[in-house]
């Protein structure tokens, strides 16, 4: 009976109700005076579609720099967007919010060039929270560093990349310097 309440859910999501507490409740009726409910909690999966959220950006939109260093830690703002599925990155600030309670996983990759006194470097932030770092020195020549992390968010927890102190981060046309998430499921 499940199975045929999933079917005609799909075939008739027009007939859907939501009711004040965020259920979902399918009405089939097998005779004139037979009425069977099923109550779907928030298993949207079937009826509506699942929130989908992916985003990738690069540092730099156009053109080529280095930024930093800097005497404090400073956001970074990915400007080069290439996908913003859910629209939960902005371009404008840098961050990444949640708009649905999930695990989500992110990766980024950060670019620079060689120097004795500068690093290249940056944290992955939580909420105001340093969580996952990437970071490279060497005196000469490129370096690359990277790192990614799953973590579980609630509605409204904001995650963005926070360049380190006295570091430098590098990208141009090529896209080096990145910063990437998606929604694995919800929970």
């Amino acid at each position: 009976m499940f199975f045929q309440a999933l079917l005609l859910c799909s075939l008739y999501t027009a007939q859907l109700q939501a009711s004040t507490n965020n259920e979902i409740w399918i009405f089939l009726v097998y005779t004139k005076q037979t009425v069977i409910k099923i109550k779907l909690i928030l298993i949207l999966i079937f009826c509506l579609a699942v929130k989908r959220v992916a985003f990738s950006a690069s540092l730099l939109d156009s053109g080529s720099g280095t930024f930093g260093p800097f005497n404090s830690h400073t956001p970074l703002v990915f400007r080069h967007v290439v996908a913003n599925i859910g629209n939960a990155y902005n371009p404008n600030t840098g961050f990444f919010t949640a708009p649905v309670r999930g695990t989500y996983h992110f990766e980024f990759y950060i670019y620079g060039s060689g120097h004795a006194s500068h690093p290249t470097g940056a944290w992955l932030v939580k909420n105001g929270e340093n969580i996952f770092m990437a970071y490279e020195h060497q005196t000469n020549g490129l370096t690359n560093g990277s790192n990614g992390v799953t973590l579980l968010l609630e509605v409204g927890d904001v995650v963005f990349l926070r360049q380190s102190s006295n570091s430098r981060i590098y990208d141009n046309q090529n896209h080096h310097t990145t910063f990437s998430g998606h929604l694995l499921f919800t929970m």
